[in-house]
């Protein structure tokens, strides 16, 4: 095997390991935020600061590393950030942690686990991924999806809700439920949004610090005036140094800047649906955190469901992986046809003697 074949090999495995990344990130978040939650931070106001924290550590890296290659920001691209960042950053966060005074999290868990499922709707009807269950990758392909989706909810449902928590809010009732599956469920819908136009944007400017950097900006302008409308205590902005600063900084720098931007970048690479299809190992890894740093009890419906999850994972990287290789394959043929056209277009016809 040659240095090129091992050095290609190595970049094709670069998108996997970058989501696996991503997960990692965003379960050692959801274990933090929990935490501070539970204490009484303001919901509203953390994510404005975490927004902040996004923009300041992301600008400086997008005006250094692309101030080369960048394209122009036109008024069209910005609104299309605007967008972005109203339906995949501040529209996202509000609705999960407003879903969290009315359901538990294991309701939330198990609501967020459906966005595989979301997101293979929309992007089908984009045609950003194609169904095609006439063949055997297409049907490994939803399948996979499925049984991945499925062990994620196996996780959270069979776990049970003793570990899990809710937020406190005067005049809520937990009857209300229906209200905060509601708000989750919007949650996901606006973050499957969020993937499907994602791949576009990037396709037109190809600049992903840039538009992670101005996601969190514009996030942070309307999270401010949201929680300028609805946050009145002081008591609610005043920071300490506590788990509730070091998670802001955490959620701002590494989930939200470093985790997003590998959204974006495999987005691009891979499709809206590679980036949601790897959301319920989070819900493993956030597992696998509570047993090994909060104690909690390993159960039977834990391991099963982790089992679902990687198996499903794996039946959808297969189908991804042959389905990329046979386009690879098309690709060169007609590469191939190409190139040969001219030379038998410009062959002189053989005279008879």
């Amino acid at each position: 095997m040659g240095v090129g074949v091992v050095r290609r090999n190595a970049r094709d495995l670069v998108p996997y390991v970058a989501m696996v990344a991503a997960q990692a990130i965003a379960a050692t978040y959801a274990i933090l935020s929990k935490i501070i939650f539970a204490g009484g931070t303001n919901s509203t106001v953390f994510i404005f600061y975490q927004f902040l924290a996004a923009t300041a550590f992301m600008a400086p890296l997008a005006l250094i590393i692309e101030r080369k290659t960048r394209p122009s920001l036109t008024p069209q691209i910005l609104g299309w950030m605007f967008l972005l960042a109203f339906i995949g950053a501040t529209m996202f966060q509000l609705l999960l942690s407003g879903s969290l005074y009315y359901i538990s999290t294991t309701t939330q868990s198990a609501i967020l686990n459906l966005l595989p499922a979301f997101t293979y709707m929309l992007s089908i009807a984009s045609r950003q991924e194609n169904a095609d269950l006439n063949r055997l990758i297409g049907v490994v392909k939803l399948l996979g999806t499925a049984v991945s989706v499925s062990g994620a909810l196996t996780l959270v449902l069979w776990h049970g809700s003793a570990d899990h928590v809710r937020l406190s809010l005067p005049g809520t009732a937990f009857s209300d439920g229906w209200f905060g599956s509601l708000l989750a469920a919007l949650g996901i819908i606006s973050f499957s949004t969020w993937l499907i136009l994602q791949g576009p944007v990037t396709h037109q400017y190809p600049s992903e610090l840039t538009i992670t950097a101005m996601m969190y900006f514009f996030g942070a302008i309307q999270t401010g005036l949201f929680a300028a409308f609805t946050c009145h205590r002081p008591s609610d902005w005043i920071l300490g140094w506590n788990l509730e600063l070091l998670n802001i900084i955490f959620g701002g720098v590494v989930n939200s800047g470093i985790g997003s931007f590998i959204f974006v970048w495999c987005d691009r690479k891979k499709g809206p649906l590679f980036v949601a299809v790897f959301s319920p190992l989070m819900l493993l890894l956030t597992a696998v955190m509570e047993m090994a740093f909060l104690n909690s009890p390993l159960h039977l419906g834990s391991a099963v469901g982790a089992v679902m999850i990687v198996g499903g994972l794996y039946l959808f990287l297969w189908a991804k992986s042959n389905e990329e290789s046979e386009e690879s394959v098309s690709i060169g043929k007609n590469d191939e046809e190409e190139a040969s056209a001219p030379l038998l277009l410009s062959t002189p016809p053989v005279e008879d003697p």
